[in-house]
């Protein structure tokens, strides 16, 4: 279960870093849909810095998590507050993008990836226990 959650969030990991290129590549859909209308020079700028800005983020994002991933290898399991701060974010965007946009299927994405974050950093959380069999009889001891 532990490889199998590793393997999970170092996946999701990528896929939320991956993300800032299709996110940024976007763009043209946000050129279709806001060039078109006569907007104050300075607020038509400013929409394409916050939108790179996004995609900056999601991009830091996936590295901070591959690092945490490392940590959390290595046995510092401090570092997943920070995958923690990541899938709460994400979980939660994407809650207020399904109400705000309607149920817009996109939003969903942020939720699973948000939750796979957060359920497989809390399985690689869990102390490890190492059974081992003595004078016929059972000893559990946690690492």
């Amino acid at each position: 279960m532990l490889k199998l959650a590793s393997t999970v969030f170092l996946l999701d990991a990528m896929a939320i870093g991956l993300g800032a290129f299709g996110h940024g590549a976007a763009v043209r859909h946000l050129h279709a849909a806001v060039d078109q209308f006569p907007i104050d020079a300075d607020m038509h700028s400013m929409l394409y810095v916050v939108w790179y800005f996004v995609s900056g983020c999601m991009f830091a994002f996936g590295l901070m998590l591959m690092w945490v991933w490392q940590r959390v290898r290595a046995g510092d399991r401090h570092a997943l507050v920070i995958a923690i701060a990541i899938g709460i974010l994400y979980v939660g965007i994407g809650v207020f993008g399904l109400v705000y946009r309607h149920g817009d299927p996109f939003m969903g994405l942020f939720v699973v990836l948000g939750g796979l974050l957060l359920i497989s950093g809390y399985v690689m959380n869990r102390p490890l226990i190492h059974v081992r069999q003595s004078d016929n009889s059972r000893i559990a001891t946690t690492a």
